[in-house]
């Protein structure tokens, strides 16, 4: 009797890892999960001949490592390429952190920026009700006064240096909406970088001589 409640246990601890899994096990083998966007979860498939249909099992990599798909392995040389639907092609996000949303005209959203394999998720948010995103303490402000309004203007999409700032870590992002306008965002790089309009990034290396 203990036997096949054992074997029931077992069972039933199959299925619910299978139900779990993000691939539809085909065949036998170690499969990359098209969800993950980090590459660290895979899938075991495995042949059950007492169902006569595949049993799947959800696996992640150690921290240090990525699966490959072409190896079906972990491994550290591997390099990442999934890309996240709140990740656009041309990122805003120059460093962990958050900054205002771009696309918003009243300043009541802003991105979440979070760096992955040296990729940029980026998720919009929103500010609580009676609050604005205040781009100067990256915090919902209920006194912060909504404004995209500068001296400089924008001629082209992407980042550049605000020459009036003698510190370098203000920084202009300009971006082209779907009506083929251009709006613009004065943006501050972290206290520990400043902005090189050579790369047009916030680093710490770089050496201002404005």
């Amino acid at each position: 009797m203990i036997g096949k409640w054992g074997t029931v246990f077992i069972l039933i601890a199959c299925l619910a890892w299978q139900s779990q899994a993000a691939v539809n096990c085909t065949s036998s083998g170690r499969f990359a999960d098209t969800d993950d966007t980090t590459c660290q979860a895979y899938v075991l498939c495995v042949y059950s001949s007492t169902t006569s249909s595949y049993l799947s099992y959800n696996y992640t990599c150690p921290s240090t490592s990525l699966f490959n798909p072409t190896t079906s392995l972990c491994t550290t040389n591997y390099t990442c390429t999934t890309t996240n639907t709140t990740t656009t092609n041309t990122s805003v996000c120059t460093a962990d952190g958050y900054i205002a949303d771009p696309s918003s005209t009243d300043c009541s959203t802003y991105i979440e920026c979070v760096e992955v394999n040296s990729t940029f998720i980026e998720t919009t948010l929103t500010c609580p009700n009676g609050t604005l995103f205040n781009p100067n303490t990256t915090l919902c402000d209920s006194s912060y006064n909504c404004t995209t309004t500068t001296t400089f203007t924008c001629t082209s999409a992407g980042r550049f240096a605000d020459s009036s700032d003698t510190t370098c870590q203000t920084y202009y992002l300009c971006v082209v909406l779907s009506d083929g306008t251009i709006t613009q965002y004065t943006y501050t790089c972290p206290s520990t970088s400043v902005f090189n309009p050579n790369t047009s990034v916030c680093t710490a290396s770089y050496t201002c001589t404005t």
